[in-house]
């Protein structure tokens, strides 16, 4: 980061090359020069102090560039749905429940300048967590806020997944790829291929559930896999379930069940990742929801500069279910990757508009949700009600590989840690 600014001269010929290229990422609107950025709106020789409003080099928020390009990549949607941001009817699963095809892919945009997803936050790499307190994560499982682990060095694959309730291990083996960080020796490898074991997947009961989690994991895409769901599920049902079952197609009641997952949208060599999130306040495809196949996991962040790769990437996903059952006050939805904090929903902000069963934050510029932006949209906190009852908790954890169509694609997962606090990527 450039810290010591005392003239543009010295703004221009020494800050921007460093800026612009190390923390951004690729594509950034909202990066040295973009609107938030050093010289953009509220940068330097604007309002509220050195590096932007309310912080350095972003909108409201500090540390390193802000969060820029975004765009929608849509699936699941059908029928009248505007062209870009559907395709044919659904996203099934990976069991009987969850029937379905893959839906057609929308085109990109960008979610604008500013923090993370216009919400005025800031993208900064974050130092707190439980895994600063245990370098190579090593005993992180003993720590009294943590809930489950999985490093999958239990020495075989039978044995691994002798500790989940459900599973399809056909196409799982230990394998000696790991993090350049972990202290293990094995990584969790799911092959599935839409001409043979469509589905692969482990699934843990965390009865009596929780409230409030974080899950932080490690994953590694195969290139070009023609994915439909590869990633991870987390969840609730009411009661708590031994077996996964989010029956595709069908809007939650709020006593019963949701679904929180992260997961490619597309194929190709980095295929952009986003939410695909079911739960009571949801929103359908169709004009007029009937029948079981009007909903679809909704997408939240169109954001085609956070892509899986065929590299090892720390995710880490936060989930805080609403503490009355009355309304969505107080839930949260936040996303960090590699300590990144790439969103973070609560009842405030980030402000934005539907889009069928697309969720536009109010700085999207992607076509999926400019095309059909209404000249004076009604802008409103994502609702993240997720249950009617707090006997709904938390309490599915389903990482899983499911593919209909294609050759063999392969998904490396490992050093899973589910933890009541902030864990953060591996020291």
């Amino acid at each position: 980061m450039c810290i010591r600014l005392v003239t543009l001269a010295m703004l221009l010929s020494a800050c921007l090359p460093a800026c612009s290229g190390s923390s951004a990422r690729s594509g950034d609107s909202g990066g040295a020069i973009g609107v938030g950025g050093a010289i953009g709106i509220g940068g330097v020789l604007a309002f509220g102090g050195a590096l932007g409003v309310g912080g350095a080099l972003g909108v409201g928020g500090a540390g390193t560039l802000p969060v820029g390009t975004g765009g929608a990549i849509g699936r699941g949607g059908a029928g009248t749905i505007p062209a870009g941001t559907g395709g044919t009817p659904g996203r099934g699963g990976t069991t009987a429940a969850r029937p379905g095809t893959g839906g057609a892919i929308g085109v990109g945009g960008t979610l604008g300048a500013g923090g993370a997803l216009g919400s005025g936050g800031a993208t900064t790499q974050s130092t707190a967590g439980i895994a600063s307190k245990y370098p190579g994560d090593v005993g992180i499982d003993q720590d009294p806020e943590v809930v489950w682990t999985e490093s999958f060095e239990e020495g075989s694959a039978t044995a691994m997944l002798a500790r989940y309730e459900d599973k399809k291990p056909d196409g799982l083996v230990l394998d000696s790829d790991v993090p350049p960080q972990s202290s293990g020796k094995a990584s969790a490898k799911l092959t599935a291929s839409g001409t043979g074991n469509n589905a692969v997947d482990f699934y843990k009961n965390l009865d009596p559930g929780y409230d409030e989690l974080y899950i932080r994991y490690y994953a590694k895409y195969q290139a070009n896999v023609e994915w439909h769901h590869t990633g991870f599920w987390v969840g609730g049902y009411n009661p708590p379930s031994n077996w996964p079952n989010p029956q595709a197609g069908r809007k939650p009641d709020g006593d019963d069940r949701f679904h929180v997952s992260f997961e490619p949208m597309a194929q190709g060599a980095t295929p952009r990742m986003d939410f695909y999130n079911y739960w009571m306040t949801m929103h359908s495809w169709m004009d007029q929801p009937s029948g079981n196949t009007a909903y679809y996991g909704n997408n939240l962040l169109h954001d085609p500069a956070v892509t899986a790769k065929e590299t090892w990437q720390c995710f880490e996903i936060h989930i805080k279910l609403n503490p009355s059952p009355a309304s969505g006050a107080g839930a949260e939805l936040g996303l960090w990757m590699d300590d990144i904090s790439i969103v973070q929903f609560t009842d405030t902000g980030p402000l934005g508009y539907w889009i069928k069963d697309k969720f536009c934050p109010d700085a999207a510029i992607g076509t999926e949700c400019t095309d059909y932006r209404p000249a004076s949209p009604t802008l409103v906190p994502l609702d993240l009600q997720y249950r009617s009852t707090t006997q709904l908790k938390i309490t599915a954890l389903w990482p899983q590989n499911y593919i209909t169509s294609g050759p063999a694609g392969s998904v490396w997962y490992d050093d899973i840690v589910v933890a009541k606090s902030r864990v953060g990527c591996i020291r």
